[in-house]
């Protein structure tokens, strides 16, 4: 899996791009030099607990937003996550799994 550090900065810098903003704009709506941003983006560092606050609120989403990142993971690693929790699933629930597989994704 990749390391969270980097995963982060790929949604920060989504966020960032899908609310049309450059480094520099949103460095300066959460009081930051944006190379500081652009070391986030770049997975160099992370961002304080309070920085977190600050990013939240310039693109009115909750924390817990910004770690859904499931999508930006590369496919190697989505399918051995896949691959875990399938190990893991009982009779009736690898039944109602792969209903959802043929019904959602296989039409």
């Amino acid at each position: 899996m990749e390391n969270i550090k980097i995963l982060f900065g790929k949604k920060l810098k989504e966020l960032r791009k899908k609310n049309n903003l450059t480094q520099a704009r949103l460095a300066e709506l959460v009081n930051v030099d944006d190379k500081h941003i652009s070391c986030i983006e770049s997975g160099k560092n992370f961002p304080s607990a309070d920085l977190l606050v600050r990013l939240c609120d310039a693109f009115k989403i909750e924390a817990k937003d910004f770690f859904e990142f499931y999508h930006l993971q590369e496919p190697n690693d989505l399918r051995k996550s896949i691959n875990s929790m399938v190990k893991t699933l009982d009779k009736q629930e690898l039944v109602l799994a792969h209903k959802y597989i043929r019904t959602f994704l296989l039409k």
